[in-house]
């Protein structure tokens, strides 16, 4: 990122300027090489899964505190250690390879999705599922680990253009209060009260506002659901909105990417619709500066 001096600036001006840079964020700026460095963390926990087995991989990749679900939310680790080893790790097979994804500006945190498929290897007659996997990265001693793990099943083997990022329509301009606080409060913060699900809301509170243009969204046997507009055009439904009961979060120290996960609750007026649980990734929109939700895992409660 270029440095800009500017002169001339008068002291009201000055302060106006340093408040609006600190308000608003910057479109990323990674290190060189980072998603594909991530990139080839992803593969590396692939290849073990094919070759030792699932279960090593697992605990080999996945950070001390790594959560996935099971259905719910849980440790990782401490899950897979509390069930016998299999007596043939390599009977399944769980491949996979990242196809999109992101990282901070300061490294420690990005993401990753792409197709799965899980085989049966010593049974040719038994079906290969398919489906995107989701993982949260972090850097635990200077290692990208697993923080957080969903995924998803589809009908059949995801077409390989299937996340690719659409073209961006939406521009929001810049404005106060529109950023809110720093870090994972502020993400926690944005999940606190319900969001409308119409397609065209009265007030602030709606979901699709929350959306990057460029959003990925996973559902159980669904494909994904690419860009803001095919969300809306997808999930807008009149009198009904989702409310998120977070139970983790977490946010990189450049405070432009986080996370976000616990249970969703779907309503139609005052009754209950759906339910289940919900992993974000969260991401400062360029220009606004605001929080937008770049990634959404939705998951059945069991």
């Amino acid at each position: 990122m270029k440095r800009v001096r500017r002169r001339g600036l008068g002291t009201g001006a000055a302060l106006l300027a340093a408040i609006f840079a600190g308000a608003c964020a910057v479109e990323p700026n990674v290190p060189d090489g980072a998603l594909d460095d991530l990139f080839a963390a992803e593969r590396a926990f692939a290849k073990d899964s094919t070759e030792r087995g699932m279960r090593a991989a697992f605990l080999e990749h996945f950070a001390a505190d790594g959560v996935d679900f099971r259905p719910g939310p849980g440790v990782m680790r401490e899950r897979m250690l509390a069930r016998p080893a299999p007596e043939d790790p390599l009977a399944l097979v769980l491949d996979w390879s990242p196809q999109a994804g992101g990282v901070a500006r300061a490294g420690d945190l990005g993401y990753t999705t792409g197709p799965f498929s899980l085989s049966n290897a010593r049974d040719a007659s038994a079906p290969t599922r398919y489906g995107y996997f989701f993982s949260v990265w972090k850097r635990e001693n200077a290692t990208w680990r697993v923080a957080v793990d969903a995924g998803v099943s589809t009908p059949a083997a995801p077409a390989p253009t299937s996340l690719a990022a659409p073209a961006v329509t939406r521009s929001s301009g810049f404005t106060w209060g529109s950023p809110g606080g720093r870090g994972r409060e502020a993400l926690v913060a944005l999940e606190r009260a319900g969001r409308s699900l119409d397609p065209d809301p009265a007030d602030a509170s709606s979901y699709f506002e929350l959306l990057a243009n460029s959003v990925r969204i996973f559902r159980e046997g669904s494909y994904a659901i690419v860009g803001a507009d095919a969300a809306r055009r997808t999930l807008a439904a009149t009198g009904r909105r989702v409310v998120w009961t977070p139970a983790g979060a977490g946010a990189s120290a450049s405070d432009d990417l986080g996370y976000t996960y616990g249970r969703f609750v779907r309503f139609i007026g005052a009754s209950e619709e759906a339910s289940g649980y919900y992993v974000h990734v969260w991401q400062r929109e360029g220009g606004s500066g605001a929080w937008r939700i770049v990634a959404e895992v939705q998951l059945p409660p069991e």
